[in-house]
């Protein structure tokens, strides 16, 4: 049995990067998926949950418990566009001194087209936030759209490999999520929840 109730933030990209592949497979549709599925998860746990949703702008909704929280993410959710190109270090100092210390923190993105989230991840695990980041494959999204020739494709996976590598190094909790795989089979990677 649980004591404690959590507060667990739930940060979405929604930039214009995250539009790559078909309408109905992309990161971003991946992602909101994602966020839906994690906010019910923790809500039905009866932990409190934020989310906060960045494109040209960012949107926050504090963290909050039960079913009216769970219909405010689901609302925003559905708004979701791909748009903009703000970067993750605005958003985590704009809203990271509002965390609980030490809360989950997940990351819903792709990781693509921005270089600030060393930084910001540097920041929240040095708030002793554990840090989960789950990033879409956009190599393997764009794969599903365009003929990439095999070997720009494997030196493109490299390199994606090699960036989630180097996010890793950073202590956050790194999951490379394939178009082809379940929400539950990519968690299944970060224990403890």
């Amino acid at each position: 049995c649980r004591d404690a109730v959590t507060d667990v933030y739930i940060i979405l990209d929604s930039r214009d990067v995250s539009r790559i592949g078909t309408v109905l497979k992309n990161p971003l549709e991946n992602n909101t998926i994602a966020a839906a599925s994690l906010a019910s998860f923790f809500l039905k746990r009866r932990d409190s949950v934020a989310l906060a949703i960045y494109d040209d702008k960012l949107s926050y909704l504090q963290p909050d418990t039960g079913d009216k929280q769970y219909f405010k993410i689901l609302s925003s959710l559905a708004g979701v566009a791909p748009k903009g190109n703000m970067p993750l270090q605005a958003v985590t100092n704009s809203i990271a001194p509002r965390f609980s210390r030490g809360s989950p923190v997940f990351i819903l993105s792709s990781c693509e087209g921005d270089g600030t989230v060393p930084h910001a991840l540097r920041d929240l695990v040095g708030r002793s936030h554990e840090v989960v980041i789950l990033s879409p494959s956009s190599v393997d999204f764009e794969r599903l759209v365009s003929r990439i020739p095999r070997m720009s494709y494997e030196v493109l996976k490299i390199e994606r490999q090699n960036r989630m590598t180097s996010l890793a190094g950073f202590g956050a909790t790194v999951i490379d999520w394939m178009p082809d795989m379940e929400l539950s089979q990519a968690l299944l990677q970060a224990r403890g929840f």
